[in-house]
């Protein structure tokens, strides 16, 4: 069986759609989201930890999940903004977390999360201005994810695809990144995880960074994207103000929808120039886990009318938001404290285009002892360590248990 969800808000599309499919022989059935209630990821992990594959958002995705457990191929029919599949398409693929569960292993040489229930193909069908390279690798990554294969991408309308970023667009960024200044004396930075801020790994990564910041005598202003509140102060900043950073978590192979949202609002023709960087970080270690996300980031600031600052990778932050447990702890304040180091090195430099911030990813794949470590030790003492956290999360279930 094959679940087709549709994100289109704009006109029917659905017999389009029916006759992309119309020589297979197998059974379809399409969902128009649009009139689901569907809302983003909070990223809370209650899903692995506390309620095992049960979303702790109730809305309208329960009904996605619910028939997922019995499909074998999976689409996603989107829109596209820089593009990327918009906001509306990537919401109800960070939802899709349910579906793994909470343990870790190596599979096809890759740390990943554990299936909840079967293998997943994945392909995506996308309206509009599209990078179709990145949206294969996406879909590529999306499908390894779920231990199945990629379906391709198909193009919904006859639309030249857009493989790069406009040549007017890299000019003009080009233009301008003589206008900003070298190092910086204020920086605007947005914290782009859909956690509230006290639970927030990329909010104890702010912290440490803006410590580096300061001791350079560099101020800064944060805003919090989990806030809804305070996103018009934020687009403000992001318009009048000449160095800016977003950070933010990987999710589902890219930016989180929440984010994405926010810089579908953000205007392009700016009031002054700019450089816009990122801090890109994510649960595994692995540093190629963050690579398509990193790929899109920098196509990004000159579709916003910046330059670019570059981007700042590196994974293993999952465990920062359990620091209340002390050797949890010890083990997490070294990666602050590098934090700190970039932050004090991002205000000598005013960019992530330096030897040390391309040296502090770390290793970009698992060495084959390393892997082999994993295997007969490290996994079970990690598979362990979620169980007690979960215990004291209120767990009642085991973690690998399957509820639809």
């Amino acid at each position: 069986m094959t679940l087709v969800l549709n994100t289109l808000e704009s006109g029917d599309y659905s017999e389009q759609i029916k006759a992309l499919f119309a020589e297979k022989n197998e059974e379809i059935e399409i969902i128009n989201t649009a009139n689901l209630k569907i809302m983003h990821c909070m990223g809370c992990n209650n899903c692995w930890l506390k309620t095992p594959g049960i979303c702790s958002i109730k809305d309208d995705y329960e009904i996605i999940l619910k028939k997922l457990v019995s499909v074998e191929n999976f689409w996603v029919v989107a829109d596209t903004k820089f593009g990327f599949i918009d906001y509306r398409g990537k919401r109800v693929l960070d939802r899709i977390v349910p579906m793994l569960n909470m343990y870790i292993e190596i599979r096809d040489g890759w740390e990943r999360h554990q299936l909840r229930y079967h293998p997943l193909n994945f392909g995506f069908i996308y309206k509009g201005d599209g990078n179709r390279e990145l949206l294969k690798e996406w879909s590529m990554r999306v499908a390894r994810n779920m231990a199945g294969r990629s379906l391709g991408v198909i193009a919904l309308d006859k639309n030249e695809t857009c493989e790069k970023v406009s040549e007017s667009a890299t000019a003009e960024s080009a233009a301008w990144e003589t206008a900003v200044p070298a190092s910086a004396e204020h920086v605007i930075i947005i914290n782009g995880s859909p956690r509230v801020k006290k639970n927030s790994n990329t909010n104890k990564i702010i912290d440490a960074f803006g410590e580096g910041l300061q001791q350079a005598g560099t101020t800064y202003d944060l805003y919090s994207l989990s806030n809804r509140s305070e996103w018009d102060r934020a687009r403000e900043a992001f318009m009048t103000n000449n160095n800016i950073i977003i950070a933010l978590p990987l999710f589902v192979e890219c930016l989180p929808s929440l984010l994405q949202e926010f810089l579908s609002t953000l205007p392009t023709e700016r009031r002054q120039p700019a450089k816009l960087s990122f801090i890109l970080h994510g649960g595994f270690d692995e540093g190629h886990q963050l690579r398509l996300g990193e790929k899109f980031l920098q196509s990004l600031p000159a579709q916003l009318g910046c330059s670019c600052g570059g981007v700042l990778v590196k994974g293993g932050s999952f465990m920062l938001r359990n620091r209340e447990n002390s050797y949890i702890k010890k083990m997490t304040d070294k990666m602050l404290a590098s934090y700190a180091t970039m932050g004090l090195s991002f205000a000598q430099n005013g960019n992530f285009m330096t030897p040390e911030a391309k040296k502090f990813t770390g290793p970009e794949k698992n060495p084959k002892i390393g892997v082999l470590l994993f295997n007969l030790v490290f996994k079970r003492i990690v598979k362990k360590n979620f169980d007690r956290i979960a215990q004291e999360w209120g767990c009642a279930e085991p973690l690998d248990s399957k509820p639809y």
